[in-house]
């Protein structure tokens, strides 16, 4: 279920998915290989469940043009990550992560927590390597403005 979360807007699609990834668990057992950790196996499940879905609502969602990295400017400002890892929760950055448009959202959650290279996630999500790394960039620097405007809310509040 968190994986799915991390992947979708509301609870709702987020449950309706793990069903998906159980039914083909539970279809496909025969195939799995005791070598390797169910758990893992669950995961590339899961995620694999949640890629088939993004590529079913593919003709839904918005195109995003490919931009230049130098083209997008968030703030150049840098961020004490120490700091900020001291005062958020993990809660708190999960709803950040949550408010990243769909593909980059999907693209940093690929990358950044389960660990895919951007070819693998060019192949299954049907972009360039370059758009991969874009989606990326922009989650991570949107990211870098949350978490400094968090902290920045956390000083005033602690200031009064």
């Amino acid at each position: 279920m968190a994986i799915s979360l991390r992947y979708c807007h509301n609870r709702e699609d987020a449950e309706s998915l793990v069903n998906q990834s159980f039914l083909k668990v539970v279809t496909n057992l025969d195939k799995y290989n005791e070598d390797i950790p169910f758990s893992s196996w669950l995961s590339r499940v899961t995620v694999n469940t949640i890629i088939d879905q993004f590529r079913r609502d593919k003709k839904h969602r918005e195109n995003m043009s490919t931009m230049d990295m130098d083209e997008v400017q968030l703030g150049a400002a840098s961020v004490d990550f120490n700091k900020a890892a001291q005062e958020l929760d993990a809660e708190e950055l999960e709803k950040m992560i949550q408010t990243l448009p769909d593909m980059s959202r999907k693209v940093f959650n690929l990358y950044a927590i389960d660990g895919y290279t951007h070819k693998e996630i060019g192949e299954m999500l049907g972009m360039s390597d370059g758009t991969s790394k874009w989606h990326v960039s922009f989650a991570r620097k949107s990211l870098q403005k949350l978490v400094r405007k968090s902290m920045e809310t956390l000083k005033t509040i602690v200031l009064f």
